[in-house]
């Protein structure tokens, strides 16, 4: 398709990844290992009084220095590959690949060479006799993983060859949608990362946040170190304990005021997050067109935008403050802990991965069950708008337990992902806080074991204070990961409700509210070639086929036919709330598809046979279509007849109609429609027999009123009751989707087909005007009389 383009994208399982993740490994397990080893002053030592054949601290180093340089020099060399797969030829890039490979296998070879001479010596000194046990894995995780990187960093450029036929191809159309290989456009998927993009518009205030944030936390992580200075001051004078505890109260006063800025902060983030998403989703429905409607229900919609919204709000605001606290109170603790005592950091690191895994599992679970819940809350608020909207209808067919029962379903189903939702989070959490709280009374354990040690021998373990200070710092790790661990549910959460909220944002629509050509005037004419056309929540039924008829500038034309027969459906494709299948349909004398619908839309006006008003005043319903004066408005009311009765309202043109104006009679919503129509001053009139459903009084009123308005414009006219079409200059017949018969009233009359049925039946049931059945008479009269003579040759032949 013209206009498309294209891009690559690897998959996640591939060769790299692998060597990545193993780079990743051999930095963390080396240092991790070298930080475990021994008691503090062991450690200092190690690096103070540095020992080649003793100490480790350079191959922790060096494992880092590893990790970094190899993980840079293997992406680059991944990347270069992907440009030189359409660039084969380009020797620039060539040369950069090699250069980064080469660099990464020499620096590969060198540790390899380190670790090997290393190992040697240490073993040849028989020095690891002397060593702590960790130190020696540190040796060995060094040629271990040195080997292994130098083995897969051989292979790597042969592998990256291979990513032509590993690499993931996108299609994207005109209209910057993924597409399939047959064109269709491909869902995107919603992560984290999406999630967080919307609140691009907010990252200044969440920046200034961040700020406080930092400042918030640094006293809460400083807070638990001069705790335990207050404990150990109380061992020595009352003078260190009072200045230990004003500098406490110090930073507990500056922590809350960083508390109080980051807390506002990030609310007023997400309060204006939440209403310009609102905002954004609700132009995103109301773009869409009719099809879309007439598929999707309200309540599904209005539920998205007040409770999926709201959803995502925290989530992306609130939640994110959160989310880095409790990582900086997590990182920096463990930092300070480190320092405190790396063997209590030790054994208390050892929950993590449990915790890890059960949160991506819990996780997990629970979007998808998210998703579902929040599926059915739509669905209840679906059944609840049509049961409100309708009262009147339920009233009438005391349908109340029938609504209710309904109801009571879908928010039933609800309840029971609601369940599910209760018990995964209580599971969970309550493994989070037997792990959480194990850790705790371990950790308190051997730190006490260590105090007795310090006591016997000093220097091989902590004071009290230390102590009291690890466990402050225990408690924030363990309330950390807790929270974080249910912040990881809301974020899996907020994924399900976003789904639904970035299927509306990304969906386009197939019919554009803006965008074509702008004429300088509008020539009145319509014209329909072959027009066939099928609705697309009907498929299997063809409304129109191909239909073509013309309505000449200024003139009238009288769509009539049984019902169903597709006269509402043309009317539907003049407004172009749907294009036709096939076959064109041209607006003074241009294509409609090609004209902008906002410009054209103004210069059109409709009368339905149930208009809709809004819940507002009888002024604003009026100038709903543009910005009028009140003298335009009462103008446009006296030319529907409408400005008698709204000025025997008390409130006159302020007065509010009610939801679908149903404060005011049938009559008076047609006639404030009417208006409403012809303050647009409109080009082109389409009616939808707007008199059927009203009594003879208010139908004398509304028609007098529609005769005003057809006047010097071109008129559509829909009459279920033929007497409102005698004086239209052309009437089109709709039969079962096609054009059955046209011409003058007078013309249809003699020629005797569809449209005299039609005439007769209305005269049977007495809604036909007295000259129409004058007409029909003098047919009829006509009719007989040539029977008559017909007769008489007849029998005069066989005389």
């Amino acid at each position: 398709m013209d206009g498309n383009r294209a891009y690559y994208t690897l998959p996640f399982f591939r060769f790299t990844n692998f060597v990545r993740i193993l780079v990743f490994l051999d930095g963390v397990v080396s240092v991790a290992l070298w930080l475990a080893g021994g008691h503090t002053q062991y450690l200092e030592d190690n690096v103070v009084h540095f020992d080649f054949y003793r100490s480790v601290f350079e191959l922790a180093c060096l494992s880092l220095l590893r990790m970094c340089l190899l993980f840079h020099f293997f992406t680059r060399v991944e990347e270069i590959s992907m440009k030189l797969l359409d660039e084969p030829y380009d020797r620039g890039l060539m040369k950069k690949r090699r250069a980064y490979y080469v660099s990464a296998i020499f620096f590969t070879l060198l540790s390899t060479a380190y670790a090997v001479t290393k190992g040697v010596f240490v073993l040849h000194k028989e020095s690891y006799k002397e060593m702590h046990s960790t130190y020696v894995a540190v040796c060995i995780a060094s040629f271990v993983f040195s080997v292994l990187e130098l083995l897969l960093g051989l292979v790597f450029l042969r592998m990256a060859r291979r990513l032509q036929l590993m690499r993931i191809i996108h299609r994207i159309n005109s209209d910057g949608q993924e597409i399939d290989e047959e064109g269709n456009t491909i869902k995107k998927k919603v992560n984290l990362k999406r999630l967080f993009t919307m609140a691009r518009d907010e990252w200044w205030i969440l920046g200034l946040g961040c700020i406080a944030l930092l400042i918030s936390s640094a006293s809460n992580m400083m807070a638990p170190l001069f705790f335990s200075f207050v404990v150990d001051a109380a061992l020595t004078s009352i003078d260190k304990v009072n200045h230990t505890v004003l500098v406490l109260l110090l930073i507990y006063i500056g922590g809350a005021i960083a508390a109080f800025f980051r807390s506002w902060l990030f609310t007023l983030a997400g309060m204006r997050f939440v209403a310009r998403l609102r905002e954004e989703l609700f132009a995103a429905i109301v773009k869409n067109e009719i099809a879309f409607f007439d598929t999707t229900r309200t309540g599904e919609l209005t539920n998205r935008l007040a409770s999926d919204t709201g959803v995502v709000q925290n989530s992306v605001t609130v939640n994110i403050s959160m989310l880095f606290r409790y990582l900086l109170q997590i990182v920096g603790s463990l930092s300070i802990m480190f320092v405190l005592s790396a063997k209590l950091t030790g054994v208390l690191l050892s929950c993590v991965p449990i915790v890890s895994i059960g949160a991506m599992v819990y996780g997990k679970y629970v979007q998808g069950i998210r998703k579902a819940f929040q599926d059915e809350l739509a669905a209840a608020s679906t059944v609840a708008e049509e049961s409100i909207s309708s009262i009147r209808t339920v009233r009438m067919f005391s349908g109340e337990e029938k609504s209710k029962r309904d109801y009571n379903v879908s928010v039933d189903k609800s309840y029971g992902y609601g369940k599910k939702l209760a018990l995964a989070g209580g599971g969970f959490n309550g493994i989070v806080g037997v792990v959480a709280f194990g850790a705790i009374v371990l950790v308190l354990w051997y730190g006490a074991k260590l105090v007795i040690m310090e006591q016997e021998h000093p220097g091989t373990g902590i004071t009290i204070g230390t102590l009291t200070g690890f466990m402050m710092y225990t408690l924030n790790v363990a309330m950390a990961f807790a929270f974080i661990s249910s912040l990881y549910g809301d974020f899996m959460q907020a994924l399900g409700a976003s789904e639904r909220i970035f299927d509306l944002l990304d969906r386009k629509a197939e019919v554009n509210m803006s965008g074509g050509k702008v004429l300088d005037g509008l020539h009145g004419g319509i014209l329909f070639k072959n027009v066939s056309f099928t609705y697309p929540s009907r498929p299997d039924s063809e409304v129109l086929k191909e239909v073509s008829f013309a309505v000449e500038p200024g003139k009238v034309v009288a769509l009539v036919g049984p019902s169903g027969g597709g006269k509402s459906t043309i009317v539907s494709l003049i407004e172009r709330f749907y294009d036709p299948n096939s076959g064109t349909i041209l607006l003074g004398g241009h294509d409609l598809s090609t004209l902008d619908p906002k410009w054209f839309r103004q210069h059109i006006s409709m009368v339905s046979q149930e208009p809709t008003l809004f819940a507002t005043t009888i002024k604003e319903n009026i100038a709903y279509g543009r910005e009028a004066t009140d003298e335009e408005i009462e103008d446009a009311a006296r030319q529907a007849n409408a400005h008698q009765f709204i000025s025997e309202f008390e409130e006159g043109y302020d007065t509010m109609v009610g939801e679908r104006g149903v404060r005011l009679s049938g009559g008076q919503k047609q006639r404030v429609a009417i208006a409403r129509s012809l303050i647009m001053n409109p080009t082109i009139l389409l009616l939808d027999e707007a008199t059927s459903a009203l009594d003879a009084e208010s139908e004398h009123l509304v028609q007098e009123a529609i005769d005003r308005a057809m006047k010097g414009r071109t008129v559509l006219v829909i009459a279920h009751r033929l007497s409102t079409v005698r004086n239209a200059n052309e009437v089109v017949v709709i039969d079962k989707g096609r054009i059955a018969e046209r011409g003058t009233h007078e013309e249809l009359l003699h020629k005797g087909g569809v449209y005299k049925k039609l005439v007769l039946r209305q005269l049977s049931a007495g809604h036909a005007m007295p000259s129409i059945n004058t007409d029909i008479a003098d047919i009829e009269e006509e009719g007989s009389q040539e029977g008559s003579e017909g007769s008489n040759e007849s029998n005069g032949t066989e005389r």
